[in-house]
């Protein structure tokens, strides 16, 4: 009988429809406000308690992790983005640079409808 598995992280990506976030953005900063459940909450104090600096306040030890977080899948897309051979990095390219210039002729039409009013 294999000994039970210590489960340490919870926060399950094919659960994200039951997440509750709130972001709201201002002029000067923006507030990002997540809602959890018991379990994950339980599981972020214990993380609070376990790796925390006693110096350091709960709000700044979680945006330590948010951008952390951030770093981390940036540096997952970008190791994504250079395995891709060269045929597909344009295909994306292009689909990038057709949006692009969609959304400038856009913005052209617009400022030509706002003259002539």
């Amino acid at each position: 009988m294999e000994p039970e598995k210590v489960r340490l992280f919870t926060f399950d990506p094919a659960q994200a429809e039951q997440w509750k976030f709130k972001v709201t953005q201002s002029n000067r900063r923006m507030k990002l406000y997540i809602k959890m459940k018991k379990e994950e909450t339980t599981q972020w104090d214990s993380l609070c308690t376990a790796a925390k600096p006693p110096e350091m306040t709960k709000d700044e030890f979680a945006r330590i992790i948010f951008y952390k977080g951030v770093e981390a899948f940036m540096g997952a897309l970008t190791e994504r983005i250079n395995s891709l051979s060269e045929d597909e990095k344009a295909e994306i390219l292009d689909g990038v640079v057709e949006t692009e210039t969609e959304d400038s002729t856009d913005d052209k039409e617009s400022d030509a409808e706002s003259k002539d009013s």
